[in-house]
């Protein structure tokens, strides 16, 4: 990814981790996020502007419809759009007119794969090693264990600005 610009749609842990994966490749990174504490976290993290048009690679980390189609959109004529949202709704659109007229190549991601002979996790952990501040970027809220409950209501509520939600023994 070296050289080459990516924006990421989704300012949630899987989109924040995007992030901070594609700058450890050397990607310059822009990214869309809903939320206030998302746009602070990417901030921290070193994201670019808001974004634009034309980017060589759009990671899409939402799971909608909505942010397939933005995706595409923003993506150059030849680039890449990498699917690493979770679709839970099995009546997810493809934009397949624009996916042709574009000539996009579409990557559907898993968890737990491979780059090369290093296992993701390893590459995770890796850059975890390199850039603590990733951790309190995305831990936005702590709790002990008593409070389960609560913490799960605030994991639940992005708009009130959670992001990752850490329960301690």
């Amino acid at each position: 990814m070296g050289g080459q610009r990516v924006g990421i749609i989704g300012g949630g842990t899987i989109g924040l981790t995007s992030l901070a994966a594609a700058q450890a490749a050397g990607a310059t990174v822009d990214i869309a996020v809903r939320h206030d504490r998302q746009r602070a976290a990417a901030e921290q993290l070193g994201a670019g502007a808001a974004m634009t048009d034309g980017y060589d690679v759009v990671i899409e980390a939402a799971g909608t419809s909505s942010a397939l189609a933005e995706a595409v959109e923003r993506c150059r004529p030849g680039g890449t759009v990498v699917l690493v949202g979770t679709y839970w709704d099995s009546g997810t659109e493809l934009p397949g007119q624009m996916l042709s007229m574009k000539e996009i190549t579409l990557v559907p991601s898993s968890m737990y794969g491979r780059v090369g002979p290093s296992r993701d996790f390893e590459v995770a952990a890796s850059i975890l090693a390199d850039r603590p501040e990733i951790g309190s970027a995305l831990i936005t809220h702590r709790f002990p264990l008593d409070a389960a409950v609560e913490a799960f209501a605030v994991a639940r509520d992005r708009a009130a600005g959670a992001i990752k939600v850490v329960l301690e023994p």
